[in-house]
């Protein structure tokens, strides 16, 4: 019995398919006691029996005998909760239309056991005999325990379907969210590239007229024409800035990834970032390591993380002040920090730097420009190339943000 049970729970342990679990119920339990076939029954309250088992052909018709005639010890087995044994059927009247046609075709005994998980019924199990008498005590036990075992694999095995059900249903929804996501974006991206045309018109015309009417406006004039022309191109940079996260959320850089040297990202970066520097009273410095730091990514996103925070770097930190941009490599680890003195950031507002349109109150107190997008694409592009953005800050005293990316090691080239 010790090695039945062993084996019974290893086969259920490892296959999970309900079916399996009571074919395998009924053919081992016939080989341990004293009796001639075996057969049981999943039964549900709102329809037929789910799933039926038998030990043979003469216990698969005592099966459908009782759901046929609508009696019978599974059925009171599942439907009172307790086991019930009928050593002679010729001596008990609780089921006669069932006893009649069970001795018609030789079963004298029937033994039930019913299968159930507190106040849940799943069904019972029925063990028949052609002779009369009495199953043993420990014969009983053991068909109680084959039962309880058979109880929990079941409950196992419909807890794994009703979890399929819900991944399918959760999958589903997930798509069709990511479809009016998607949806969401184009039209997003529409608008942007609607907006952008007549924004580089006003841009272009502003131009112009700085440069042919020269001497023909006065100084009221001009400067009119230059707060156009600069909020002409905060409102461009706005509609980059949206287009660029628009494409990083659709994973569209993540196609383009190629083996980039992040050094060249960085120097990049710093030209791009230059005029801003130059009109500083600043000491801006570059630490950047001659042997290359190879990257699995996108050059002209990788350029963009640098320039965002080089951007920012300049930006919230004062005249006088000081900015680095540090580039080193670690353990397969590539790391870019950028630190400056300047205003830092309050600590419990740390946490939301690179949440979309975020603005430090600091940052809002001294009025300098921005949008609240620069950190979260910082952000965006990181994770994008499976790495992550990381920021120390002291309010007053300046601030480290820290990209860690997977440093790819040899060069396609090396590597052939």
């Amino acid at each position: 019995m010790s090695r039945v049970l062993s084996e019974f729970a290893q086969t259920m342990t490892t296959d999970f398919a309900i079916q399996r679990i009571l074919d395998h119920l009924v053919r081992q339990i016939v080989t341990v006691l004293p009796i001639d076939a075996a057969g049981v029954t999943l039964i549900s309250p709102t329809s037929d029996p789910e799933y039926i088992a038998a030990s043979d052909e003469a216990a698969l018709r005592y099966v459908r005998l009782q759901a046929e005639l609508g009696e019978g010890p599974c059925l009171t087995a599942y439907t009172s909760n307790s086991r019930i044994s009928i050593p002679d059927l010729t001596e008990d009247l609780r089921f006669p239309r069932f006893a009649k046609r069970a001795l018609e075709e030789g079963l004298v005994a029937v033994f039930t056991f019913p299968l159930r998980d507190g106040d849940l019924g799943l069904g019972a199990l029925d063990l028949y005999r052609a002779t009369t008498g009495p199953l043993g005590d420990l014969e009983m036990a053991a068909a109680q325990t084959l039962a309880d075992v058979t109880t929990a694999y079941l409950r196992n095995a419909q807890a794994r379907v009703d979890l399929e059900a819900v991944s399918a249903t959760e999958r589903d929804s997930l798509h069709a969210l990511r479809l009016v996501d998607r949806r969401k974006t184009d039209e997003l991206t529409t608008i942007i590239h609607e907006l952008r045309t007549p924004m580089t018109s006003i841009t272009g015309y502003t131009e112009l007229l700085n440069e042919t009417g020269v001497g023909a406006f006065n100084s009221t004039q001009h400067r009119l024409l230059e707060a156009i022309g600069r909020n002409s191109e905060r409102l461009t940079a706005l509609a980059d800035d949206l287009l660029t996260l628009a494409g990083l959320d659709e994973g569209s850089v993540q196609t383009e990834h190629t083996c980039v040297d992040l050094c060249e990202a960085v120097l990049a970066a710093q030209s791009a970032v230059q005029p801003l520097i130059s009109g500083r009273q600043l000491t801006v410095e570059f630490e950047i390591p001659s042997a290359p730091v190879l990257i699995n990514g996108d050059a002209q996103s990788l350029e963009r993380l640098v320039s965002n925070l080089l951007t920012n770097a300049v930006k919230f930190t004062r005249d006088g002040g000081w900015v680095s941009c540090a580039l080193t490599s670690s353990g397969g680890t590539a790391l870019l920090e950028v630190t400056d003195d300047g205003i830092g950031i309050a600590e419990d507002e740390q946490a939301q730097v690179f949440t979309r349109f975020f603005r430090a109150s600091n940052a809002q107190q001294e009025a300098v420009r921005g949008s609240g997008l620069g950190l979260n694409i910082v952000a965006s592009i990181a994770q994008n190339h499976g790495g992550k953005v990381s920021v120390i800050s002291t309010e007053g005293f300046g601030t480290t943000f820290t990209v860690e990316l997977p440093q790819q090691l040899r060069s396609p080239s090396e590597t052939a």
